[in-house]
């Protein structure tokens, strides 16, 4: 790299990408902008390369050894997966919501067939062992060696997920009326996966006139607004669909809402 002109964020994920495809020991399923989703170790694991990038750029000359740190750490992640008990992950395990094309790279590559449940508008909820620089999907073997079931791991998993919103979670909340918003914006990888908590959502509707309406464009957003005023209304889902499909980790243009304490896709009248 000396003397040559840095990459820019999008180069230099290309280019891990490109490294990653020729190691032996890695096989990469996708990558979506900054996100690679990879096979270690017969361990699906997702990763986010902007701290690996953000390394780079303030050393450039440097790009071997930011791309060994990251097969370092991928390599580190491996163990915690193996784990023989489900005690020993437990207070880790997240729920993730995303796109069910997913299972179709699973079913591709031959992999284990990740432990999901399947939720609305074409979204699935998968679940995860989180990390500090990645997540490592959890499969039916993972299960199986366990001893758990699904619904063992899903109450857990949102449990977790209620907790860490309790202690980290931050929400902008702007405008009155019909022009009330709630942002959950914490970008901590799972803003959207917050539309799995029905009471903190619950607790939201009385600030807003109609209906409370839902949306979770990518994986780092959500917003909660009002049908009360069409303009409005037909304004945000515009912005929503427009980002669900050109903004990175996107998941879904479909607007939710809660009825009798769930989560249900909200039907324009």
């Amino acid at each position: 790299m000396n003397g040559k002109t840095p990459l820019d964020q999008a180069a230099f994920s290309a280019e891990i990408e490109r490294r990653l495809r020729e190691e032996a020991t890695v096989t990469v399923l996708s990558r979506d902008g900054e996100v690679l989703q990879i096979v270690a170790g017969n361990q699906p694991i997702r990763i986010d390369l902007t701290r690996f990038y953000n390394a780079y750029a303030q050393a450039p000359e440097h790009l071997d050894l930011v791309y060994a740190t990251l097969m370092r750490v991928i390599h580190q992640q491996t163990p915690p997966r193996e784990a023989n008990t489900f005690a020993d992950v437990a207070d880790r395990v997240m729920p993730m919501l995303k796109p069910i094309v997913l299972l179709n790279a699973v079913f591709e590559k031959k992999l284990p067939m990740l432990a999901y449940r399947p939720f609305l508008a074409d979204l699935i909820i998968t679940y995860v062992i989180d990390e500090p620089h990645s997540v490592a999907y959890i499969n039916e073997r993972h299960l199986e060696r366990w001893g758990i079931g699904e619904h063992q791991l899903h109450e857990r998993a949102l449990a977790n997920l209620a907790a860490r919103t309790k202690d980290r979670a931050t929400f902008l909340m702007t405008g009155e009326g019909v022009q009330r918003l709630i942002v959950a914006n914490t970008q901590d990888g799972y803003d959207a996966t917050r539309l799995l908590l029905p009471d903190l959502l619950a607790s939201w509707q009385p600030q807003f006139p109609g209906k409370m309406v839902i949306g979770i464009p990518n994986r780092d957003f959500l917003i909660a607004f009002s049908d009360a005023d069409e303009e409005i209304l037909t304004s945000i889902a515009h912005q929503i669909q427009l980002d669900a499909a050109q903004r990175e980790y996107g998941l879904t243009d479909q607007l939710f809402t809660i009825e009798h304490g769930e989560v249900r896709e909200y039907r324009w009248e």
